[in-house]
């Protein structure tokens, strides 16, 4: 049981990396944001459609690059009104099945043909239907399919500590399992 919960922190370690290395998309965005403002209300003549564009790849590469993350500190939307009056151990188990019936089998199925979404587009050589736009669309279907794999790593993670919470003879201290009403630092 200590070598799942050593593989699940190594991959929620792994996932917190990524987010915290991704956050600085969200300098760049803001730079990229302010730089579209102010050369609009000075009237340059620029391609705004490409910058338009690149705001929002630089926000869906975030959230892409978060979800994985947020999924393991249970910073995801959920109705936790059912489980509030449930043990530790009631909502380890209500966790247990949610991760095993709805979330990883969804999440799996949608990973998997993201990956062909991806392909398809680079096959393609989709772009942007302006014809001032942004090249290369495949670029950031693929970091979107990349966080969704992510997504399935917080699930795979989170199970496990689950798993060890409900099968092995460690302590919810011990496990970190962060389900119900959750207060976190990001």
């Amino acid at each position: 049981m200590s070598a799942l919960l050593k593989l699940a922190e190594s991959m929620r370690r792994a996932l917190e990396v990524v987010a915290l290395a991704s956050g600085w998309l969200l300098v760049i965005m803001a730079c990229v944001t302010t730089f579209d403002v102010v050369a609009r209300k000075f009237g340059l003549q620029l391609p705004y459609t490409r910058l338009q564009e690149l705001e929002w790849h630089f926000h869906a590469a975030i959230f892409s690059l978060w979800m994985g993350y947020c999924y393991t500190i249970n910073a995801h939307p959920r109705v936790d009104t059912f489980t509030e009056m449930m043990s530790y151990r009631g909502r380890a188990w209500i966790e247990l099945a949610g991760c095993l019936v709805l979330a990883l089998p969804y999440m799996a199925l949608v990973a998997y043909y993201s990956l062909d979404f991806v392909a398809q587009s680079y096959r393609l050589g989709e772009q942007s239907d302006s014809t001032v736009g942004l090249t290369h669309r495949w670029i950031i279907k693929g970091i979107y399919a990349a966080g969704l794999w992510m997504v399935v790593l917080g699930i795979l993670s989170v199970l496990l500590r689950v798993i060890v919470f409900l099968f092995g003879d460690k302590s919810e201290q011990e496990v970190n399992l962060q389900i119900g009403h959750v207060i976190t630092d990001v």
